[in-house]
């Protein structure tokens, strides 16, 4: 019996090892590198940088999952990962002291604003390459 049930152990152990493996390469630079970049910011210790990257990673995937299911529906993508956001800013914001929480807020509408100045260089950009297109034809 012990045999057994030290078995079913080690067979479980090696199985959420393999399944934590399962995070794509580029996810997981994108996981390391807005925890490292928020940590900063928010002067998170130790243990709130820990919670925020499991956060991340859970954020992160569940948003590539969300844009390979509901790609071509972009009002569901989007409706899904407000979703995923607002999930995320409620467990994130249990975990702030009241300083890192206005940092945080802060944080937020800076990214926001860069978000939307990257979105509006990228529509100039694509409305110059229509032009291009437009002159070489």
């Amino acid at each position: 019996m012990k045999k057994l049930f030290l078995s079913f152990i080690i067979v479980a152990f090696f199985s959420c090892v393999a399944q934590a493996q399962d995070v794509p390469a580029s996810a997981d630079k994108r996981i390391n590198l807005l925890t490292r970049v928020m940590a900063t910011e928010l002067q998170l210790n130790e243990a709130e940088f820990i919670k925020l990257r499991s956060l991340n990673r859970e954020r992160i995937l569940k948003s590539d999952e969300i844009a390979v299911l509901y790609g071509s529906d972009a009002a569901v993508v989007a409706t899904k990962l407000k979703e995923v956001e607002d999930n995320f800013d409620k467990q994130f914001t249990a975990i702030l002291n009241p300083v890192q929480q206005a940092a945080y807020t802060n944080y937020k509408q800076t990214t926001e604003e860069t978000k939307l100045t990257a979105a509006q260089v990228e529509k100039v950009d694509k409305a110059n390459a229509a032009l291009k297109d437009k002159k070489l034809k």
